[in-house]
């Protein structure tokens, strides 16, 4: 008997974890314009998913309450129910919502038991009840072995009640596992501002387990959750304190997708960062919060270094030396081509800034870096810090050409400025290529990096940049823009051509009201768009706009709602009143 339990533990946790886990990543997935259509196909496949468990233990897993009626008791040390003839357990019913093919399996023993002392199970299916016979004894055998009883046609209640005979020996039933499970889409889409866990914000319910999500918006994790592969597109997730998030894979598309974390993440496989250049030929910034070796670059792509070549889907990297800048004593020559490497040397190093260029000729324009399998950590997109290494003796030379590092953001997530601590070896400021030079922007001020930008700091000596616990930034920040390509002809920083005027949309005069329902927008500081969400974060209205004045009619919305106004380097939420 006791092999059998441990067969059906074994049994349970494939079901739950491991079935349909070699389903390949569908095409439709690389392409986000196409996941609002992809969801809703024959081409995102069923799963099979356990809905529903209860293994009488501790296990995590563990999600189907239960009430135990007459004399029935748990027998903690077995993590088993044991139903003594007469007695029963109810199982709390649930909804089927997305399942097809539903069924109920139970794992039930009996001992002691009269003929007559039925096993009877009471279940909902098909609108009308029903009760099914689980097992009837016969004379000269009181016993039933451990086995699996499964009712099939998409039941949504159940229920264990069994019979006493007047002749009893005070028999028993006992079980130790039940489960539901059943037919789902493998990816479920994620839209508007919410919980992870509020079945109305997604196309197939919270995808939970060997499940997969696509994310096009804002969703927080409260409770400890597990799910296969995420991708995150126009959107952000956060894991709030305390928190645990298990998963396989994080696919962020462009700088737009970011990930927060004030709790823990387990992540098994890999993150891989898609990225499209605008125009081949040039060169643009770019870091990484993890390490990536050459066998995580995508594959149709190959490494080139100076060396000329006829062209094709190649790419090139670049990284800075601030100590030969120091030592020369030069503001210019100081990048270096990066060589290829073995496939155990990083060709980008973690939270390391440097440029990268795709061929003229490539028929290609999205590049896609991966980490290795397990190397992210568990304080992950939670704590950053940055070595700021420099070998250089700073008493010599030109202190202006001294201290120059090029550093990477730390998390995929937006960075305020603010979140970098205090440090005396700084000049408190950080240097950001603006796409005719480099513009200067103060460590106390209200500006943020976006994820995978790669930024100057000015250092005196050897230090590390220390980033305080990341969240979600809660008051409006600019968005420092990142994205500028870069000619042939590279630049570096220098601090007597640096721009200190940031030229960034003047939101001070920015306002609206609400008259006539109407939203009159003023002094809109750039164009961007604007989005109407209800309190149940579902999105009842989107629209672009252009910088200047605008009126947008509601006609048909009218109560309290969440008004978010967003531009290349504005963002804001607020709460309004709709007649």
């Amino acid at each position: 008997m006791k092999k059998e339990v441990i067969h059906f533990v074994q049994y349970v946790l494939v079901k739950i974890l491991f079935f349909g886990a070699a389903y390949p990543l569908q095409a439709q997935v690389s392409n986000p314009s196409s996941w609002e259509s992809f969801v809703g196909s024959d081409e995102n496949r069923l799963v099979s998913d356990t809905l529903r468990l209860q293994t009488f233990g501790d296990s995590e897993w563990d999600n189907w309450g239960y009430t135990l009626t007459v004399n029935s008791s748990l027998i903690q040390e077995k993590h088993t129910i044991k139903i003594p003839v007469g007695s029963g357990i109810i199982f709390s019913p649930f909804s089927l919502n997305n399942y097809t093919n539903v069924k109920i399996v139970s794992h039930i023993a009996g001992l002691k038991l009269e003929p007559g002392e039925l096993l009877l199970f009471n279940v909902h299916r098909n609108n009308s009840d029903e009760v099914i016979t689980g097992n009837t004894p016969e004379q000269g055998k009181d016993y039933m072995g451990y086995r699996y009883l499964t009712i099939g046609s998409n039941p949504s209640s159940f229920a264990i009640t069994t019979n006493k005979k007047v002749n009893t020996q005070n028999g028993y039933y006992m079980t130790d596992s039940v489960f539901a499970y059943g037919d789902i889409p493998s990816y479920s889409l994620f839209s508007g501002i919410g919980n992870w866990n509020d079945t109305t914000l997604w196309s197939h319910l919270p995808p939970l387990r060997h499940r997969n999500a696509l994310i096009k918006g804002n969703v927080s994790i409260t409770t400890d959750t597990y799910c296969k592969d995420i991708a995150i597109h126009s959107g952000s997730l956060e894991i709030n304190p305390g928190s645990l998030f298990i998963l396989q894979n994080l696919d962020l598309y462009e700088n737009k997708a970011s990930l927060h974390s004030g709790g823990t993440i387990l992540l098994s496989g890999r993150i891989t960062f898609h990225k499209t250049f605008e125009e081949p030929g040039k060169w643009y910034f770019i870091s990484f919060p993890f390490d990536v070796y050459p066998p995580g670059i995508d594959l149709h792509f190959e490494q080139k270094d100076a060396t000329p070549n006829d062209g094709g889907n190649y790419f090139y990297v670049q990284s800075y030396n601030g100590d030969k800048r120091a030592s020369s004593n030069q503001s210019a020559g100081n990048w270096e081509v990066v060589p290829i490497r073995p496939d155990n040397v990083p060709l980008f190093e973690k939270n390391k800034g440097y440029l990268i260029a795709l061929d003229e000729k490539t028929t290609n324009r999205t590049l896609s870096f991966s980490s290795r399998p397990g190397d992210i950590p568990e304080n992950f997109a939670n704590i950053g810090a940055i070595a700021i290494p420099l070998n250089s003796d700073s008493s010599s030379g030109n202190q202006e050409n001294h201290g120059w590092y090029l550093c990477g953001n730390p998390f995929p997530a937006l960075l305020p400025l603010t979140q970098i601590e205090k440090n005396k070896a700084l000049d408190g400021n950080i240097y950001v290529y603006d796409g005719n030079g480099y513009k200067t922007y103060s460590l106390n001020s209200n500006y943020a990096l976006p994820p995978f930008a790669a930024f100057f700091v000015k250092a005196s000596s050897p230090t590390e940049l220390k980033i305080s616990s990341n969240s979600t930034p809660t008051k409006a920040i600019n968005i420092i823009p990142t994205n500028f390509p870069m000619s042939k002809s590279i630049t570096e920083p220098h601090p007597d051509k640096q721009s200190t005027e940031i030229e960034l949309p003047n939101t001070e005069d920015f306002r609206f009201f609400i008259k006539d329902g109407q939203l009159h927008l003023q002094n809109i500081p750039e164009a961007g768009y604007i989005k109407v969400f209800n309190m149940m974060g579902h999105c009842m209205f989107q629209k672009r706009i252009r910088q200047g004045s605008l009126v947008v009619p509601f006609t048909n919305l009218s109560g309290m709602y969440i008004l978010q106004i967003h531009s290349a380097n504005y963002q804001k939420y607020y709460k309004v009143v709709l007649p």
